[in-house]
């Protein structure tokens, strides 16, 4: 009984697995494309296509949500911040375009999220496109418009970003450096060295000390017990400036000297 149940649980679980995996396998279908959405399209471009400097500046002072209400009087679903990303790449693009003439059909594309309406623009200095996508609601939710550049234009652009981007980086580099060189020029800045030089200064008046002597008595049996009073009051001496001990705790307990 109980190995009867086994298999029938092993059963639906294959079961759902096979639904599962079948559901995933299908592809969504692309969104239909309504003489609505054309309309939509239509109207949105040929509103940015007339609309001046001074037009221009009126609407994008408005907020998302006005622009948004603006249009929607006229029958229009649009996203308030799509249309003024849009506003202003057409308007700073449009020098470059030059004369431009009537926007005309667009090319209607779209896929399983979006419904995409592509304008293709002809102006007189050069050309360029208009791409606006409705979502599945039939809401615009994005404006982009891009002009079109020859491959020498292209490199010309590429190489002045490189330069520049270069160019930042060496003068940070170098006002790094200007800022090391002039960490010297603060006050207390030589304390440091002035310590070292004060803790080496004892060590090397004993060190010449003891060769002083040891020229005077070349040739004859040095004293040891007064060269481990040299020895010992120059450790002395370098402890006490380096902040340590006295030279009480030292002790020399021979010397050996090599010829």
């Amino acid at each position: 009984m109980k190995r009867m149940i086994n298999k029938a649980i092993a059963i639906i679980l294959l079961a759902v697995l096979a639904l599962s995996l079948s559901g995933c396998g299908e592809k969504k279908e692309d969104l239909p494309i309504s003489p609505i959405d054309i309309a939509q399209a239509q109207g949105i471009m040929g509103g940015i296509f007339n609309t001046d400097a001074e037009s221009a500046e009126g609407l994008l002072d408005m907020e998302d949500d006005e622009i948004e209400d603006f249009f929607k009087q006229y029958g229009y679903s649009i996203d308030g911040k799509a249309f003024r990303n849009g506003l202003e790449a057409w308007v700073s693009l449009s020098e470059e375009f030059g004369d431009v003439g009537e926007p005309g059909e667009p090319q209607m594309t779209s896929n399983d999220k979006e419904v995409i309406a592509t304008f293709p623009i002809q102006g007189s200095r050069r050309t360029g496109k208009t791409v606006i996508v409705m979502n599945e609601k039939g809401k615009i939710v994005s404006i982009t418009t891009s002009a079109d550049y020859t491959l020498e234009e292209n490199m010309i652009k590429a190489g002045l970003n490189t330069l520049l981007g270069m160019g930042t980086t060496f003068a940070i580099l170098i006002f790094l450096s200007i800022i090391i060189s002039l960490f010297k020029l603060l006050p207390n800045s030589g304390v440091a060295k002035a310590k070292e030089d004060k803790m080496a200064a004892p060590v090397s008046k004993a060190v010449s000390q003891i060769a002083e002597r040891e020229e005077l008595e070349s040739g004859n049996e040095t004293d040891d017990a007064e060269l481990v009073a040299v020895i010992t009051a120059a450790v002395a001496a370098f402890a006490g400036a380096s902040g340590g001990t006295s030279g009480d705790g030292f002790v020399v307990r021979s010397i050996r000297r090599r010829y």
